[in-house]
Order: C-alpha cells, then structure tokens, then sequence
C-alpha cells in the first residue's frame, strides 16, 4: 500500500514537471516571437521611411546545428498604394541566429509592368493595382488615371481574382477592374 501511494506521488511529480516544462517553453516562445516581431517591424520601418505598410508574412521556428532555437521571419513593406505603380519588396530575417542581419532584400514588384495571361500569377495587391491599367484590355483605366491625376486605387482580393477601384475626388465617376488571378481582366465597369 505504501509503495503503491509512493508510486502515485512520483507520477504526478513527474506530469506536474513536465507541464511546467511545456509551460515554460511556450512561455519562451512566444516571449521571443513577440521580441522578434517587434524588432522586425521596428527595422522595416527604419529601412522603409516612405512605406504605406510593413508586416509579417510568415515565421516559423527553428533550430541551428548547435542545437539553439531561432525565428525565420519573412516581411514585407510596400510603398506608393495610392498610386498606379506600388512597390514592394521581401525581406529575411533570422532572429536571433546572425545577429539579426537581414539576407539582401528583394524587390518582388517594382516597375510599371506585371504579366498576364497563362502561367501568370497576380500575388500581390500591388501587381493587381499595376495590372488593372496596364493589361490588355484597360486603356480606359489608364486614361482616367492620365486625366484625374489624383485618382488612388482601392484594391480587394476576391475568389479566383482581384478587384481594384480607381476613384478620384476631381471626377463624377471612376473604374472597377475585375480580374483574373492570372491578370487576365474580367471586367472594367464605370462607377
């Protein structure tokens, strides 16, 4: 009997220190996700002065061959949204295996130009804003936008596409551009 209730005790030992264990790694964690997310945003600002956004695209936990754990961290910042040729570009950075130090940038949108058509693939909001008065088919956006200089577009991810609103305050009217995933454009309508 007193073997038996010793056995008991050092099972719940051993559960109740293995939940504080995992208590603790999580505690950890999402210490060092907070830290890292907060260190991100503050350098994408720093690096992006002009952007109209920065952000976290993805991070994932991992560890290096010495056993440590560290955060790969892809963001992003995007500049020029309100205007007909947005930017964007990606960053990496690994927090906090090498100090820190972001892999080079690479701009992912850039230019005036995306593609369209098959094996085209409109991933961002500012390839779809790009799309929307440069593809085939939208000389009317891109004469709007040419005549109301201060026309801005709105831009909403829709199923199997996007739908980007032009709209100025000098004009009684704007565009809706629906398109495709691919950029292929669905419908231009006066609104």
């Amino acid at each position: 009997m007193q073997q038996r209730k010793l056995a008991i005790y050092i099972v719940l030992l051993i559960v109740a220190a293995v939940i504080i264990a995992v208590s603790m790694k999580f505690y950890e964690t999402k210490v060092l996700s907070d830290d890292a997310e907060g260190y991100v945003l503050e350098d994408l600002w720093a690096k992006n002065p002009n952007a109209d956004s920065v952000g976290i695209i993805a991070w994932e936990s991992r560890i290096n061959v010495d056993g440590s754990s560290y955060f790969e961290i892809k963001a992003s910042a995007s500049e020029g949204l309100s205007t007909p040729c947005p930017k964007r570009t990606h960053y990496e950075y690994f927090y906090p295996e090498q100090n820190f130090v972001p892999n080079q940038p690479e701009r992912v949108v850039s230019g005036c130009t995306v593609c369209e058509g098959v094996g085209c693939v409109i991933a961002f909001p500012e390839e779809a804003i790009i799309a929307s008065h440069t593809n085939s088919g939208t000389s009317a956006v891109q004469g709007y936008i040419q005549r109301y200089g201060d026309a801005a577009p709105s831009v909403k991810l829709e199923e199997g596409g996007w739908t980007v609103t032009w709209r100025s305050p000098s004009a009684p009217y704007g565009y809706e551009v629906e398109m495709q995933g691919n950029g292929d454009i669905s419908s231009i309508r006066r609104v």
